[in-house]
């Protein structure tokens, strides 16, 4: 057993679970799709045809996770080989299948399997931790399982994980501001002045857009009912645009693997009736909507009051709809990386002496 400590922070988000550790002066992420199947259900291998049809499949292909006897598929491109298990409901951050195999899969990629001792910051969603009771529950959930030793392999690699120590009443939203304020030792570096001042974090995730102010080191104003603008109006609205237009019914993780192929500037192709289709078109509407409403949404919730606070843009869709809040907010900061901000935070809250005492 590995006797030093890995302080690391995990951000288990519904698209993806993202997660950082500090490594002297250098901080290691990794981003795992979210998306979990097992190899005997609902299997996707089919007959081979060798030597008529050559098998495609693009990129890796998902990580084999083993532990309880029992092997899951996680990571990239899962529904290639098995029937992807969604589970979108906050329940699923108490304890389930999909997190322990998520959690095991992100873990190793970091640590590259053999034996280690973690302690662990991790971050919740807003509207779970804005509810005090909810919140202690999650965690000490949390707590039951993910505290103590665990035995698992990834890809036939054998891990041994102790889970030394973890906090989990993190609003995701605030451990953007941690990594804007903190070095890689855990200390501020903004000065006591920033530390004070009211600064406004727009988070546009997966489910959610998370407006809150971080005043004086402490939530002073969350700004509610975004709960709905996250990127996944943005997938349902293609969703329902390609069932009118093809009378193709996409599911929810294939539209918003269209939508960012169109954010990255990459076709969103997908097969109608056997032809591949482009769906770009489609795809860059729904964005565009999608911003027009949370536009609309920010204008009507910041106002004029945006000119108070210094403005950070974080998430997964910080980038997609950055020419929109960059219009709307022209001196907001653009966080480096944002999908990976909130973890990068939670790292360095993680290694701050005392936090995880």
């Amino acid at each position: 057993m590995n006797e030093t400590i890995t302080f690391a922070g995990l951000d288990p988000g519904f698209n993806a679970i993202k997660i950082a550790r500090v490594q002297g002066e250098e901080m290691m992420t990794y981003v795992l799709p979210s998306s979990v199947g097992e190899p005997n259900r609902g299997n996707k291998d089919g007959l081979s045809l060798a030597g008529v049809v050559k098998p495609q499949r693009a990129g890796r292909p998902p990580f084999r996770v083993v532990f309880d006897r029992t092997e899951y598929l996680v990571g990239p491109n899962v529904s290639d080989f098995a029937e992807p298990i969604d589970r979108l409901d906050f329940d699923r951050f108490k304890d389930s299948p999909e997190l322990r195999a998520s959690f095991y899969a992100a873990l190793y990629r970091i640590l590259n399997g053999g034996a280690h001792q973690v302690a662990l910051a991790i971050a919740l969603p807003v509207a779970v931790v804005q509810d005090k009771s909810e919140a202690t529950q999650v965690e000490r959930a949390m707590q039951s399982w993910m505290l103590g030793e665990h035995l698992f392999s990834v890809d036939g690699v054998e891990t041994v994980l102790t889970i030394t120590t973890l906090r989990a009443k993190i609003p995701q939203p605030v451990a953007t501001w941690f990594d804007w304020g903190l070095d890689c030792r855990g200390q501020w570096v903004r000065g006591k002045a920033a530390q004070r001042a009211p600064t406004l974090i727009i988070d546009e995730g997966f489910n959610t857009l998370d407006v809150l102010v971080v005043e004086g080191g402490q939530i002073s104003h969350r700004i509610s009912e975004g709960d709905t603008l996250g990127m996944r109006r943005a997938a349902e609205r293609l969703i329902r645009s390609v069932k009118h237009s093809y009378g193709l019914e996409l599911e929810l993780r294939k539209a918003n693997e269209l939508v960012q192929a169109a954010v990255n500037g990459r076709p969103a192709e997908t097969y109608v009736n056997g032809h591949l289709t482009d769906v770009s078109a489609e795809a860059k509407r729904a964005v565009q909507s999608l911003a027009a409403d949370v536009h609309n949404f920010l204008d009507r919730t910041v106002g004029k009051s945006k000119e108070a606070y210094t403005i950070l843009l974080t998430g997964g869709g910080a980038l997609a709809l950055s020419a929109t809040l960059l219009r709307q907010f022209p001196r907001a900061t653009v966080m480096y990386e944002p999908v990976l901000a909130n973890a990068r935070g939670l790292a360095k809250l993680a290694v701050r002496p005392g936090f995880l005492s």
